[in-house]
């Protein structure tokens, strides 16, 4: 009998991945608002009333994959940013890892993308994994002033923090634009223009 409740958190666990494959699915095949529960719990073979015993509303399922989306990228960037040496390489490593996966999962992105619009601002609002990602990279600039390696300037101006809002803001957009409003055709080439930029503004000047 000890046995039980954990098998019954795996079976919960397992039963939540089912369904929230199932809405990636059917979020991918006809987007948010067209998408229906029903169509959903039919494409995870289970009865309509065990996708509320999980999620309140698509709504939920759908706040659940972009959090999993958040936190598979807060996961690449920090084992990335620790195998990099050089600033220079980390913010070229930052780069790389957010574009991978954003390639990875254009239809995530897609779909959290519907939450800049004031009808689903739930879907824009910050996870967790979100402020995670922020941290990594606060601590990442905190190091690079403490050695020298990124400009300060008017260290009002470049305070970590704000530096690092703008930076997830622009990767932010940049992966929008790869992937959201194009095809990827250009993710290559918005990939290196962004690395460039973020070198040339960050890095401290040899001269």
């Amino acid at each position: 009998m000890p046995e039980t409740k954990p098998r019954r958190r795996e079976s919960e666990a397992v039963r939540r991945a089912q369904l929230l494959k199932a809405a990636r699915k059917v979020f991918r095949a006809k987007g948010f608002d067209s998408a229906r529960v029903a169509e959903i719990v039919r494409e995870a073979g289970v009865a309509q009333g065990t996708f509320y015993l999980y999620f309140p509303s698509k709504g939920d399922a759908a706040i659940a994959l972009r959090n999993g989306l958040m936190e598979t990228m807060a996961s690449e960037v920090a084992t990335s940013l620790d195998s990099a040496t050089s600033f220079e390489d980390q913010l070229e490593t930052l780069v790389a890892a957010t574009f991978r996966v954003a390639r990875q999962n254009a239809d995530l992105l897609r779909l959290t993308f519907i939450g800049v619009d004031e009808t689903h601002p739930e879907l824009h609002s910050e996870s967790a994994e979100h402020t995670s990602i922020l941290s990594t990279i606060v601590k990442l600039f905190k190091s690079a002033i403490d050695a020298g390696d990124m400009e300060a300037g008017d260290m009002e101006a470049m305070e970590p923090e704000i530096t690092a809002r703008l930076v997830i803001g622009l990767l932010q957009h940049t992966v929008y634009e790869a992937f959201v409003f194009d095809d990827g055709k250009d993710a290559a080439a918005l990939e290196q223009g962004v690395s460039l930029l973020l070198r040339n503004a960050l890095r401290r000047s040899s001269g």
